[in-house]
């Protein structure tokens, strides 16, 4: 069984969306799920199942590093001048970046009344 990125709850809809929507309870279900009706007198090597837990973990723990320095790169903006293509209109915006929203899936930065996402942004000055 191989295992795709997953992450603390506050991330699982992206990470679910990576793993075709496994989340990380589902993962552990299913993997107890396995064990639970493997062959009684064929077992599954627990030395496979230890490698599965352990990339497992190492997944979760990049995506949380990830998530740190996504998070970090946009309060790193603040007071900077950058310039970024507004989404929903596709128009230019310029200006000082004046605050980041975190609380969304991706952190959105604040240039005049305009929010754009960090991804959006195509110059920093």
């Amino acid at each position: 069984m191989s295992v795709g990125p997953v992450s603390s709850q506050s991330q699982n809809a992206s990470a679910a969306g990576a793993l075709g929507g496994l989340t990380q309870n589902e993962f552990l279900d299913l993997m107890v799920a396995q064990l639970q009706n493997q062959d009684p007198l064929n077992p599954v090597d627990t030395t496979s199942f230890l490698q599965e837990m352990a990339a497992f973990t190492e997944v979760v723990d990049l995506q949380n590093v990830l998530s740190i320095d996504t998070e970090t790169a946009g309060v790193s903006l603040i007071g900077k001048t950058v310039s970024a293509t507004d989404p929903s209109s596709g128009q230019s915006v310029s200006g000082t970046v004046t605050g980041v929203d975190l609380a969304g899936s991706e952190p959105m930065v604040t240039i005049g009344s305009t929010q754009v996402p960090l991804t959006s942004i195509t110059q920093v000055t």
